[in-house]
């Protein structure tokens, strides 16, 4: 049986000579990426033409909302009950309507290829964003939990935080039985170590687990004719 496996990487518009990097050693591996575009940078017209001239085939944009409001996890704790500060995926229908309308905007006016995947910043997300996503055209969404209506979901496995390919093996382990392995990375925080680590680990990938690299479009056409994978990111109803 075929297991498959999809980079994560997100936050495109901060830091991008990291995240040319990041992608070279992508491409050089002969693999795969979904990268994680915030709205709001694409008035960085260096951003915009190296987006563009990225083989889609290999590079696929998701939509990483457009203003990035996220609060760390303590902070989120701290506020919890009063929501003094929202994060932008957890708010009402209307405030989801809006980010997710003027991130289209500004990817019809500047990019060639329109994303069909979404993932929100922090992974944080109420059920009230379900229904603007499907009215903007997304098809399927990273997350750590399933779609109770209408959105496929592409399950989430592991962030890249080891700097040793051991500490990697080691974590990868627990969850090696996945037919879907999703491995997130912030191109912006890797250091040095990780930056070579991320050649052994997709060599391991590859080459011992004989794991296939894929985008999240190609998963969802996948799914067609696959009824386990259908079922691991179908939403609930």
């Amino acid at each position: 049986m075929k297991k498959y496996v999809i980079f994560k990487d997100d936050d495109v518009g901060k830091d991008i000579d990291n995240l040319k990097k990041f992608l070279q050693l992508i491409l050089n591996c002969n693999s795969k990426a979904a990268i994680g575009l915030i709205g709001k940078y694409l008035k960085n017209q260096e951003l915009i033409n190296y987006i563009n001239s990225l083989d889609q085939d290999k590079i696929e944009i998701f939509c990483h909302g457009y203003s990035h409001g996220y609060l760390p996890f303590i902070f989120r704790k701290i506020w919890k009950k009063n929501r003094i500060i929202h994060v932008e995926f957890d708010r009402d229908s209307k405030s989801h309507n809006l980010s997710l309308k003027k991130y289209r905007i500004a990817e019809s006016k500047y990019l060639k290829k329109k994303a069909i995947c979404f993932g929100p910043p922090g992974n944080i997300w109420n059920d009230n964003v379900i229904n603007p996503l499907i009215e903007n055209d997304f098809k399927i969404m990273f997350s750590w939990r399933k779609a109770k209506q209408d959105l496929f979901t592409i399950p989430l496995s592991d962030n890249l935080k080891q700097s040793s390919i051991d500490d990697f093996i080691n974590d990868y382990n627990k969850k090696k039985d996945r037919r879907i392995y999703t491995l997130q990375f912030h191109h912006a925080n890797l250091n040095d170590k990780q930056f070579d680590l991320i050649n052994d680990v997709i060599d391991f990938l590859k080459d011992k687990e004989k794991r296939i690299f894929i985008l999240p479009s190609e998963l969802l056409e996948l799914s067609k004719n696959d009824k386990e994978i259908f079922k691991l990111i179908s939403p609930i109803n």
